[in-house]
């Protein structure tokens, strides 16, 4: 999805570009040495990322006098969330939130919503606030909404292939509650299968529920009651062939009931088209099987984490990192599927000719990247590049 040609390419759009990822992203390959360099054309920062940081800082050049907050992080980056912090906006809530802050609030204070949108909860206490409220809520994640509403609408019950906790779910969960609906989560395919022995009649409500991660499912939510009719859709930076299968299996499992008891199952993909685009041209990367695989972006970044995903499902070595800080003589990367933070010795070959494939999330600014890629040329003991002679 490109942006309207009315929408400016301003601030910090133009702050996060890297020539050199610009050049790579062209070529697709170039070699430095003994290193062979892949970079995808589609990579980094969406559409909805540009719109969300530009409307920030339309925000500061329209309240220039008036202090600027946000409810959480903007997006799932840590330099970018520094970069707002250096701007002195405050946080809300999250781990940088100011002790306080939400009491503090008066209708003097501006408070930005980041891309993932919000709860209800928390738009209705902004509005009791009287805040000046900057929604930068993504369009893209706006669909599962709609879905959503449709589903309560009509009486499904909303599945959800997302992460229990992630903003995005959250805010999706929250709609769903209070339009009067119920949702159950499934994280993966692994859910999934329960849930699908659950509803072939393979085991017992307790059973399902005791499988699923901890606040999975609405208050009040009855397997026996609330599966018959069943909608799914996909948190927006999922693994798109993963939620293509959970849909697939759904359906078949549900094939019983809608012939025997009167059930319906719906599926609406709900897939970010970034996110879709970024995985396709990832997954053409790593089919050339180089012998490691970086992808760079914030350790909380859900679409990242399913951009290392592509390469795990190539049998290609992925490593989520989130910036040149993460390599070394060890490199510090993200334990899929656990999120833990492991260190890997020797992931660099030390002689021979080596295929290093890249890429970044969504919310991971070009710089960044670039950062990466000229990290990697020095500990190979290669001459780094320059912006503009790649």
């Amino acid at each position: 999805m490109t942006p309207p040609e009315s929408y400016p390419e301003t601030g910090h759009r133009y702050t996060y570009r890297s020539a050199l990822v610009d050049r790579l992203r062209a070529a697709g390959q170039v070699r430095v040495g003994r290193l062979r360099l892949l970079m995808p054309q589609s990579l980094g920062f969406c559409w909805g990322v540009d719109r969300a940081l530009a409307m920030v800082q339309d925000a500061r050049q329209r309240f220039p006098d008036r202090r600027m907050w946000l409810l959480n992080s903007i997006i799932h980056n840590p330099k970018v969330n520094a970069d707002m912090r250096e701007f002195g906006i405050r946080f809300l809530k999250g781990k940088h939130a100011a002790p306080g802050a939400l009491e503090e609030l008066t209708d003097k204070d501006v408070v930005i919503v980041p891309a993932f949108s919000a709860m209800i909860e928390e738009m209705q206490f902004l509005k009791e606030r009287g805040c000046e409220v900057v929604d930068t809520t993504c369009p893209w994640v706006i669909k599962p909404h709609k879905r959503a509403e449709k589903y309560v609408r009509e009486g499904y019950t909303t599945i959800i292939h997302g992460t229990v906790g992630h903003d995005e779910t959250r805010s999706t969960c929250s709609l769903v509650t209070h339009r009067g609906g119920h949702f159950l989560v499934v994280h993966d395919l692994g859910e999934t299968d329960l849930l699908c022995t659950f509803l072939r009649g393979k085991i017992d409500s307790a059973e399902l529920m005791a499988g699923l991660h901890p606040g999975a499912a609405s208050e009040g939510f009855r397997p026996a009651d609330h599966l018959d009719r069943i909608g799914l859709i996909n948190q927006t930076t999922m693994l798109a062939s993963e939620s293509r299968e959970i849909g697939n299996r759904l359906k078949s499992a549900m094939e019983p009931r809608m012939s025997e008891l009167g059930g319906d199952f719906l599926d609406f993909d709900t897939i970010c088209r970034a996110t879709q685009d970024n995985q396709d041209a990832t997954s053409a990367m790593v089919a050339e099987s180089p012998d490691l695989f970086l992808v760079v972006g914030g350790f909380d970044s859900s679409n990242t984490n399913n951009l290392a995903r592509v390469g795990d499902a190539a049998f290609v070595p992925a490593y989520h990192i989130d910036g040149p800080t993460s390599l070394g003589d060890v490199l510090t990367c993200r334990e899929r599927p656990s999120g833990r933070l492991i260190q890997v010795k020797d992931w660099l070959p030390k002689d021979g000719p080596v295929t290093v494939a890249f890429t970044a999330g969504a919310s991971t600014p070009d710089t960044v990247l670039a950062d990466v890629v000229q990290r990697v040329l020095q500990l190979a003991g290669a001459t780094p590049l320059d912006d503009f002679m790649v």
